[in-house]
């Protein structure tokens, strides 16, 4: 599945995903792969993963970088409501991510 950060802590190797089917959000936490790389995510990246749900909660599993910085603005556009280009007020427009599909050859979806 594909998702952009949301929220990252660094210090903590945690972070909140916003998948692209839409559904409930997805953690990465501090049993996950991603944590022997010294590098982490950051708000704004796009990562492909996979999903577990466990208790009613969805983890990033395996989580892997695809585009850094991708949807840098989604996190302040979804904090606010608003969209930067027209500073209206939006329903719940779903936001596809499949135009990042293709945009690195080298990870498989």
């Amino acid at each position: 599945m594909l998702g952009v950060v949301l929220w990252s802590d660094v210090s903590d190797r945690k972070a909140v995903i916003w998948c692209e089917d839409q559904g409930d959000l997805a953690y990465v936490n501090a049993s996950s792969d991603v944590l022997n790389n010294d590098a982490f995510f950051d708000a704004g990246d796009l990562v492909q993963f996979d999903m577990e749900t466990c208790q009613s909660m969805r983890f990033a599993n395996n989580p892997r970088l695809v585009i850094e910085k991708a949807g840098q603005e989604l996190p302040a556009v979804l904090k606010s409501g608003r969209d930067n280009d027209t500073n209206e007020r939006r329903s719940a427009d779903v936001i596809p991510l499949t135009k990042y599909r293709g945009a690195r050859r080298d990870v498989a979806f």
